[in-house]
């Protein structure tokens, strides 16, 4: 008899563990639901009309004293992170930034980084680049949208080691090689470009200062893990690396850095298929650090040779959803 009842009392604690845990993970589901339904009526609310994501350049590393800067880079980048959230607001978002990208093409299935409507630069001219180009065209073919063929014009912008320059119709010695620019075009050439590969794997495994406008290592590894996570296999020697670069990073609040540094991170690790425990502590601090407005906050995300830093609280918070999305 005293054996049974003992039972019964383990039984009972076993099966009360269980639904608390059970409710935990319920309640959490249900902040992450709650905390990307906010993201999203943020980035609607603050969506310009004609559908482009503000980039600001600012003169300070605070990211202070900015300035509307109007380029398609960042549009492209947030239409990338919202691709599976699925919900009538973010398709209404993406659609509109997506006819935004389209409207920005020049003949030849190019982009330049100020867009069109740039009235800080209207009368200065900057050459067509590789970056713009491949991240643009891949998000409007992933999103069914019409692109000029301009695959022959990423072959014929190379040096000769087979690496991809910059900038378009620019002479070599005044032009440069960028391992982010290069990871971004293998996402959209889609092919393992081996020597593209091996530049990019070297600059991770041994830690190789490679970017001139993207000089934070969680950018390249985030770059990096996207075109990996879409089929370009031949990066898959860097994965470990790029693994446990990231989580060394990580602090003890979950954070591994700003909140961008935080969402990179974060996303780096989903892309390259790990989910160890560092994930929740991670995507716990991003949900604490939401603003009330939904947003989180501005951070650099490129720099260019004038020392200014690129950025926006759209760009932070686009990259926060995708990771929570993807959690």
């Amino acid at each position: 008899m005293k054996k049974t009842n003992i039972f019964i009392v383990f039984a009972v604690i076993f099966m009360s563990l269980i639904l608390v845990v059970i409710f935990k993970d319920n309640f959490f589901k249900r902040d992450i639901e709650n905390s990307i339904s906010k993201a999203i009526d943020f980035l609607k609310k603050n969506q310009l009309d004609y559908g482009e994501f503000k980039t600001l350049a600012c003169d300070e590393e605070k990211m202070e004293n900015c300035y509307f800067d109007s380029a398609p880079l960042v549009t492209a980048l947030v239409v990338y992170s919202l691709k599976n959230i699925g919900s009538e607001d973010a398709v209404i978002i993406k659609n509109k930034a997506l006819d935004f990208l389209q409207n920005e093409q020049e003949k030849g299935g190019i982009w330049r980084y100020w867009s069109s409507k740039n009235t800080e630069h209207v009368l200065e001219i900057i050459a067509p680049d590789l970056d713009d180009t491949s991240v643009v065209s891949f998000v409007l073919k992933n999103n069914g949208k019409t692109v000029e063929d301009n695959k022959q014009l990423l072959s014929d912008n190379k040096n000769k080691g087979g690496l991809f320059f910059t900038w378009i119709g620019v002479p070599e010695d005044e032009n440069n090689i960028d391992c982010v620019v290069n990871a971004n075009v293998l996402l959209y050439e889609n092919k393992n470009d081996l020597p593209v590969c091996e530049y990019i794997n070297d600059a991770i495994i041994n830690n190789k200062s490679c970017s001139i406008y993207y000089q934070n290592k969680l950018t390249l590894y985030y770059m990096a893990s996207r075109a990996f996570e879409n089929g370009i296999s031949c990066l898959k020697e860097s994965k470990e690396t790029t693994i446990k670069s990231v989580l060394d990073k990580q602090n003890r609040d979950g954070s591994f850095g700003n909140d961008m540094d935080t969402a990179l991170a974060l996303n780096t690790l989903f892309n390259f298929n790990y989910r160890g425990e560092e994930i929740g502590l991670g995507i716990k601090n991003l949900l604490w650090n939401q603003g009330v407005d939904g947003s989180w906050r501005k951070e650099i995300f490129f720099v260019d040779s004038l020392h200014y830093n690129y950025g926006s609280e759209e760009l932070t918070t686009a990259l926060a959803i995708e990771a929570m999305g993807k959690y």
